[in-house]
């Protein structure tokens, strides 16, 4: 897959284990598991992450490297039979290696994913002396946030015109739905919620975010990813928000994750700063929930993991954890009291696209509607002629959206910093170390009630 080109990022490889991918989540999750139906359990996760990232690969082979990946397994250049094969072939290796005494030691040993930043580059660019001015400057921006969101939305300033998405489908759950989907019996033996399909996109529609959007020129518009002449673009014709779900520790415990991502055509105008201009831009909003299916925080930054914020439940919150050596968390605001009976609302500025004020609402009839879209689609995009390519790279950059930034920013560590991120890449501290998906990030970053 990687001399074709089309390697999956989203999972990292397990070295010397060739049906296996992992992720921060499983790899943190590697040390807490004791009994031997959670080991099982652990090893079919890695494997499931694995088979899910094949099929995005055979997806995006194209018709030659199809050809040539056949001849070498034997069969015909038929996608749905090479993925069979794989499967066969996974399992027979999963099979063999339950035979091994020391397989879960060495797998153990292999479990963990690299982080998103550079040794190299931080000691080429003086790190410790660059650090200094950022941290600095990074001061004076999070007190730029704070004021935005301690001042009423009707007070903030709007520069065009505020244009309201929202999700097409008004789902609503029950209370007592969702805590038939989150009580105890329901979990699984690494204590994780078995939701069916149904359950999740229930659960995504009914907890999709509503965006008040400042617009002023076409890159304000939210949009579906699509393929432009070769190219990553936005159709602004057909807003679309792009999910997943991750997993997380909070309290020490696995809860369930709901991720929102949504795309721009680019960042742009007088707002942001010039380097960081340029094509392709977007938003995540993640919520988290507790064991008992409760909303307990929120979490923000942009497709290239910048500008990360908090958004707690304020009365979980005993205190914020100070950082040695990195800026501390920034939590500007707290979960509106009224969420999750109502929708979660951002306001969000033109062309630098930074969400201002974050609090709670219902959905209004005139309303732009958006669609929800795996995030998945993202990861094997159909061309105009049919054939599929992922809009990320093998080291999980988007493609089409260059920036100047890493001219500055590089002794950060982050490579490519400024582009947009697939899942799984996103480095949220240009000081300290920081991944959105850190499982523990939330543990690290509060003492919770």
């Amino acid at each position: 897959m990687d001399n074709a080109g089309v390697r999956d990022a989203s999972t990292y490889p397990v070295p010397g284990f060739l049906y296996l991918r992992t992720d921060r989540f499983l790899a943190a999750l590697g040390a807490r598991i004791e009994g031997g139906d959670q080991k099982t359990l652990w090893v079919r996760l890695m494997q499931q992450h694995d088979l899910v990232a094949r099929e995005k690969e055979i997806s995006n082979l194209s018709e030659a490297a199809l050809k040539r990946l056949a001849l070498k397994l034997g069969q015909p250049p038929d996608r749905t039979l090479l993925m069979n094969k794989i499967k066969f072939y996974s399992e027979k290796s999963w099979i063999h290696d339950q035979e091994r005494p020391n397989f879960y030691e060495a797998l153990m040993a292999v479990r963990h994913v690299p982080d998103e930043y550079s040794m190299t580059l931080r000691t080429l660019g003086l790190y410790p002396l660059w650090s200094l001015p950022v941290a600095n400057a990074t001061g004076r921006v999070y007190d730029e946030f704070r004021k935005w969101h301690h001042t009423p939305p009707a007070e903030l300033k709007i520069d065009g015109k505020l244009r309201t998405y929202a999700p097409r489908y008004q789902v609503t759950l029950a209370e007592q739905e969702i805590l038939q989907m989150f009580q105890p019996s329901q979990r699984n033996a690494l204590g994780l919620p078995q939701l069916s399909e149904v359950e999740i996109e229930r659960l995504v529609s009914a907890h999709a975010p509503i965006f008040n959007q400042d617009i002023v020129a076409d890159y304000d518009n939210i949009g579906q990813i699509i393929w432009n002449d070769k190219q990553v673009r936005v159709d602004p014709l057909k807003p679309v928000v792009y999910y997943y779900i991750t997993y997380a520790f909070f309290k020490g415990e696995p809860v369930l994750q709901l991720n929102y991502a949504f795309w721009y055509l680019g960042r742009d105008g007088p707002n942001p700063p010039s380097i960081e201009r340029g094509p392709l831009d977007g938003i995540t909003v993640r919520i988290t929930f507790d064991p008992q299916g409760q909303p307990v925080m929120s979490d923000i930054m942009n497709n290239c993991g910048c500008y990360y914020f908090f958004v707690p439940r304020k009365e979980r919150v005993k205190r914020i954890i100070p950082q040695p050596k990195a800026t501390d968390p920034l939590a500007p605001a707290w979960l509106p009291q009224s969420f999750p009976q109502k929708r979660l609302k951002l306001r969000i500025n033109p062309g630098w696209h930074q969400v201002q004020h974050v609090d709670a609402g219902e959905i209004p009839p005139d309303g732009m509607p958006y669609e929800l879209v795996a995030y998945d689609a993202l990861e094997m995009l159909p061309h105009p002629d049919g054939r599929t390519e992922s809009i990320f790279d093998a080291t999980g950059i988007a493609k089409d959206s260059p920036r100047l930034e890493p001219l500055i920013f590089f002794p950060s560590g982050i490579h490519d910093i400024g582009s947009m991120r697939q899942r799984g890449h996103h480095a949220i501290k240009l000081v300290g170390r920081a991944h959105f998906d850190d499982p523990e990030l939330f543990d690290k970053s509060f003492e919770f009630n």
